[in-house]
């Protein structure tokens, strides 16, 4: 039997930690706003531990919890933080747009001193020096630059052509994963419009650029917790020395961008790309003496978001649109057929304003990022400067936001809402008609998110996206295979929509404008 002092000591440290949490995830019942219940120590972080599902998905079944219908917020703990999921438009509208300023950082962040390459890119990086450098890359994403960019990309468009029927063991169909086809098509795409490279990775796939972009979005235990603690406890990253770049990647990257922008500077040459604006950018900088190693990371963070975002998004735009369409020959005969007019009356190649404005494939893949938005959830923090008034979450709660706490918006959740979608799990082009498009309700569809925090580069992943889609469709149609999955099941690791596996689908070779013209 336990001496009497000890059990004592004992009943006092149960107390006290009853207390503690009484208070602790009382918080959010103190201060009257719907909160999902949490369980001592861990909050609402359960999932992470089960491994049941990403909490970037477990944030979206937060929005569609039964009880919460008709909340306009719900409240939840990350471990003994409390934080908050917007549900209500209006609100989600203020913290994108009307109160940008507000909420001009992300809730993530990266080791500054472990991660330079992490917590430097534009992604990452935090106001003000977020706004200037969104100003100085922005150039690169004009109308002019990407149509100047265009007949690059057909060029590895032609090169995932060729690729694809070194694919097939006869004439007439083959098995593959059109993930790793689609990855390695948008790599290559990236490396010579951003970079002024030849990846090769279609030809090669397990080229450097390939392998490194893998190795980056291989989703371990190890790189989940990583990616969650950046996310999600953004004040740990420096203490637990968390990387979201990995030692061999960044070491890569500033091999790569030094040398790319060392043969820049010296051929005087021009492509109107990212080197290019990193040329002009560190030129500025070394007359007026603030060029360093320290600036040179800077640069060389905004090429590394720009390779792993840039073929990652649309690699998977592509993915989960051949299988959609896979799934419904009726829906992909009719954006084949409507390629196929596009190429007879361009004489087999088509101009950047026609790919561009090709009504039925906009519309799929308008739906395909309905279903299926790259990143799930967005995520703010709130900036609550002095002299300022802090963000309320009036007229609907008498509650006053706290400087420094997270704001998650569950994209995925309010892009499947049948609120705003009918049949929200249907894949149906036809949301984005002409005369169905402008009858979204505001902040319901925003798979690039909003605001001036908005992607970048979307029109580029877009026009990667619909490059990639009419090379493969023009000469292959897609169906499903015993390998196949009926449902998509998402990796409860990553931190970005991936399925589990690979999707193998049949491409069946179908020359439609070939057979054409041979007439």
């Amino acid at each position: 039997m336990l001496p009497t002092d000890t059990l004592f000591l004992l009943a006092a440290l149960v107390g006290l930690f009853y207390v503690w949490c009484r208070y602790t995830y009382g918080y959010w019942q103190r201060h009257k706003i719907p909160y999902i219940q949490p369980i001592p120590i861990i909050g609402n972080t359960k999932v992470m531990f089960t491994l049941s599902k990403s909490f970037f998905l477990y944030l979206s079944d937060v929005y569609d919890d039964d009880k919460m219908s008709n909340a306009a917020a719900v409240g939840i703990y990350i471990f003994n933080k409390p934080a908050i999921v917007l549900r209500e438009p209006e609100l989600i509208k203020s913290v994108l747009i009307k109160d940008f300023q507000k909420f001009s950082n992300r809730a993530a962040a990266c080791d500054p001193h472990g991660d330079a390459l992490g917590s430097n890119n534009l992604f990452f990086i935090r106001n003000p020096q977020w706004k200037e450098l969104r100003t100085k890359i922005s150039p690169v994403f004009t109308t002019g630059k990407i149509k100047h960019m265009y007949s690059l990309m057909t060029e590895i468009g032609l090169e995932l052509e060729t690729n694809l029927k070194t694919y097939a063991k006869s004439d007439d169909s083959f098995v593959t994963d059109v993930k790793e086809v689609s990855a390695l098509f948008t790599t290559d795409l990236i490396a010579t419009i951003a970079f002024g490279i030849k990846a090769n990775s279609l030809a090669n796939p397990n080229g450097e650029f390939r392998k490194q972009g893998r190795k980056f979005l291989e989703f371990t235990l190890r790189r989940a917790i990583d990616f969650s603690i950046a996310f999600f406890f953004s004040n740990w990253v420096s203490k637990l020395r968390i990387k979201l770049f990995t030692p061999e990647f960044s070491t890569f990257m500033r091999g790569t961008i030094s040398h790319v922008m060392a043969e820049r500077e010296k051929s005087k040459a021009t492509r109107s790309d990212l080197i290019d604006v990193l040329v002009n950018i560190k030129k500025e900088a070394v007359e007026n003496g603030e060029y360093n190693a320290e600036m040179q990371d800077v640069l060389t963070a905004q090429a590394a978001v720009f390779l792993t975002a840039g073929f990652e998004a649309s690699s998977s735009t592509m993915t989960f649109t051949l299988y959609e369409l896979s799934k419904r020959p009726d829906l992909q005969k009719r954006l084949r057929n409507e390629i196929y007019e596009a190429l007879v009356a361009e004489n087999g190649k088509l101009s950047y304003e026609t790919i561009s404005n090709l009504p039925y494939l906009g519309m799929v893949v308008d739906e395909v990022l309905r279903l299926y938005p790259v990143l799930p959830i967005l995520d703010r923090q709130h900036l609550h400067k002095d002299g300022e008034s802090p963000f309320d979450l009036k007229p609907y709660y008498d509650y006053t936001v706290p400087k420094d706490m997270s704001v998650y918006i569950p994209l995925f959740a309010i892009q499947r809402d049948p609120k705003y979608w009918p049949n929200p799990n249907t894949f149906d082009p036809e949301r984005f008609s002409p005369e169905n498009k402008n009858t979204h309700p505001p902040m319901a569809y925003m798979p690039f998110g909003n605001g001036p925090r908005n992607c970048i580069g979307s029109r580029i992943g877009l026009l990667q996206s619909k490059l990639g889609l009419v090379h493969i469709l023009k000469d292959h149609y897609v169906a499903t295979c015993a390998k196949t999955p009926e449902e998509i099941t998402f990796d409860p690791f990553s931190f970005v929509l991936s399925y589990k596996d690979g999707i193998y689908l049949r491409f069946v070779n179908d020359k439609l404008y070939e057979r054409s013209a041979n007439k």
